[in-house]
């Protein structure tokens, strides 16, 4: 955190003070309105989309009770050196316990929506990967990397999305085949039988709920959307400028590989303000507007992070002790 604040810090003075602070006047309130609004919706759609699931595997939960744990989830996803998965079990066992509903079904459609939330990536990501192919901007090094980079996402979400709705059940037989070799008291064998449990409520969700699943997947495609075009909800307001298709799906990819590669820091603090700096500054934008960009949207961010920490806190399932954080599951505390 202390590494992450330094750097942030950093960038604000390297980019002039002065200047930043220019820059997040000249957006006003309306544009700070609109940065808020795409923050919530893109929320809202996230949320929506792992409802629709949820009810698609019987589990009977109200949109609104929906909202608490996948905004706790999503603050710790955000505090864990990954920009896309951290806190599944947090939302998992929080929608398990209040609803009744077996552990199983529940990681299974956490594990849906986090594979139809890789296949919208991907699919804005290959977007952009096109454009950064040909950009005279990047160098063939980096163009690889993207190429290579992309190319494995659709491997690995081909292969999960065959398995699951072929319901070829690899990871449980992975995980069986494991505990022939390592005994391990019966816990490798005890995981397989719940792995195979949760492969099978994921395939009724590919094969008898197909609709939900679409549905599922269109939200998750809004929710990428408005994550897509954030950059230009900014800069209108401050360039009073538009981005090219190219430009803004460029930005895109590149963010995706910054946030995969450089989110070590706590919400990647620095690291990734750092990278989206430079990929503003191939698009031709000045340092201190890319920096003016990540404030507010960072500010916006933490809003939402304090907010899901806070239910945390009053849920019992995170208290700071000792001076160290430590969470609270079925009578058992871990640090």
């Amino acid at each position: 955190m202390v590494l992450g604040l330094g750097l942030f810090a950093g960038l604000i003075y390297l980019s002039g003070p002065g200047l930043v602070l220019k820059e997040l006047v000249a957006v006003g309130w309306l544009g700070f309105l609109l940065v808020v609004g795409n923050v919530v919706l893109s929320f809202f759609a996230w949320s929506l989309s792992w409802f629709v699931l949820l009810h698609a595997a019987g589990v009977r939960v109200r949109w609104l009770h929906v909202l608490s744990p996948l905004l706790a989830a999503s603050s710790v996803t955000y505090l864990t050196p990954s920009a896309y998965l951290g806190g599944e079990p947090v939302r998992v066992y929080w929608i398990a316990k209040a609803t009744g509903a077996p552990l199983s079904t529940v990681t299974a459609t956490v594990m849906v929506e986090r594979l139809l939330a890789g296949i919208s990536l991907l699919a804005f990501a290959s977007m952009g990967g096109f454009f950064a192919l040909f950009s005279p901007a990047i160098s063939l090094a980096d163009k690889g990397a993207v190429a290579l980079g992309l190319g494995l996402m659709a491997v690995f979400l081909s292969l999960g999305v065959f398995s699951f709705a072929r319901n070829c059940k690899w990871l449980s037989r992975f995980l069986r085949a494991l505990s022939r070799v390592f005994r391990w008291r019966g816990v490798l064998a005890r995981l397989a039988q719940g792995a195979s449990d949760m492969e099978n409520q994921i395939y009724r969700v590919f094969a008898d709920r197909f609709g939900h699943a679409a549905l599922a997947l269109l939200l998750q495609l809004v929710m990428v959307f408005l994550n897509y075009i954030r950059p230009q909800l900014f800069f209108y307001f401050t360039k009073q400028a538009l981005f090219t298709f190219a430009q803004l799906s460029l930005f895109f990819t590149l963010n995706v590989f910054v946030n995969s590669l450089l989110w070590i820091t706590p919400g990647g603090l620095g690291l990734t303000d750092g990278g989206r700096a430079g990929i503003f500054q191939l698009l031709g934008i000045p340092i201190s507007s890319a920096v003016a960009y990540n404030v507010l949207f960072r500010f916006a961010e933490l809003i939402q992070v304090g907010w899901g920490l806070s239910l945390l806190f009053r849920q019992g399932l995170l208290r700071w002790a000792k001076g160290r954080l430590e969470v609270k599951i079925e009578g058992k505390t871990k640090s």
